[in-house]
């Protein structure tokens, strides 16, 4: 039986529509970050060719997945937690493949004989490298600051291919603990601002990662996503009414369940309060349901001929199997 709107849903429903037509429908914080590849390079001018492309993103593994649980774990510590951890809490920052120090390379370094002019005559890279270490550690003694940088700077040496390295969460971690190392020994204003921005750095890594681990979960196990964006949603709204229409029209979207025009009607006005006229960003599923279920009152509100194109990728990239984050964009 086709459903009926009252006329004064019509007319709110057109005020909302006519709204989005003619903003679309705001660059959601998920869209900003979909052209950037998931993991970033360490690097201080990095070219085009070091950055990896978003479609060439493999999923997550099980190591990855722990990994990620990991450093979310040291996401609530603010600016000062970290200057101030523990002994213990930088000996598990490092993890289980992290490669310690060594005591007798320690007590090498301790009692290394450093020449006065070792900075300007030392031409040996590997000896200029050992008397550097020497002289930070007599500097500042044998401390858990110290041996995190010195191992932290043989890890990153290590791991970099090309000169280049793949920021995951992990590194962004230990990246984080380094910043906070320098800033403990020489707490000067540039080491603040360095260690602020790599701590932003850090949760930023972790958001895209839970992103790209959401799409991967949508893809082959849609029940566990809709449990999960539930969760994510009650998080970021509360546990309200609101979450639950939100949370429905997802799932019966992406299970291929038919939607009554009353809940498009009620997705539309839940999405404008919450992200259009409210304070929060939508979750890139989100804004691909909006523009679904405004297509599906197309009969009552006419073609959107703005967000066409939009949805047709969506569409194809659904068909196919393939996360969002891969839609390429171009200048539609």
């Amino acid at each position: 039986m086709k459903n009926r709107f009252t006329l004064s849903h019509f007319f709110l429903l057109t005020s909302i529509l006519s709204l989005l037509f003619c903003f679309g429908c705001g660059d959601t914080e998920d869209e900003q970050e979909a052209t950037n590849p998931t993991n970033n390079t360490f690097l201080d001018e990095p070219d085009e060719q070091s950055l990896q492309d978003a479609e060439q993103q493999p999923w997550l593994t099980d190591e990855d997945w722990k990994k990620l649980k990991d450093a979310e774990q040291w996401l609530h510590l603010t600016l000062e937690d970290w200057v101030n951890l523990k002994d213990k809490d930088w000996e598990k920052l490092k993890g289980k493949d992290w490669i310690r120090l060594t005591n007798r390379e320690i007590r090498e370094f301790m009692n290394l004989e450093i020449p006065k002019r070792w900075v300007a005559e030392t031409k040996d890279e590997a000896l200029r490298e050992k008397f550097g270490t020497a002289a930070f550690f007599q500097k500042f003694g044998n401390i858990p600051q110290v041996r995190y940088d010195v191992e932290f700077r043989r890890k990153r040496k290590q791991e970099a291919k090309g000169g280049f390295i793949t920021v995951t969460p992990e590194f962004a971690k230990h990246l984080v603990g380094d910043s906070a190392a320098t800033y403990f020994l020489v707490p000067t204003e540039a080491h603040r601002r360095l260690l602020e921005d790599d701590i932003k750095q850090l949760k930023s890594i972790v958001t895209q990662e839970k992103r790209r681990f959401m799409e991967q979960l949508r893809i082959e196990d849609p029940e566990a996503w809709i449990t999960d964006m539930r969760t994510l949603l009650i998080d970021k709204h509360g546990d309200i009414p609101e979450v639950d229409t939100i949370v429905n029209f997802l799932r019966k979207l992406e299970l291929n369940l038919p939607r009554t025009d009353e809940e498009c009607f009620a997705y539309i006005g839940v999405y404008s309060e919450l992200y259009l006229f409210g304070s929060h960003t939508a979750a890139i599923y989100e804004s691909y349901a909006w523009l679904e279920a405004s297509d599906q009152l197309r009969h009552i509100i006419g073609d959107p001929p703005k967000q066409t194109g939009n949805l047709e990728k969506y569409r194809a990239a659904r068909a196919a199997g393939l996360s969002f984050y891969n839609i390429k964009w171009g200048d539609d």
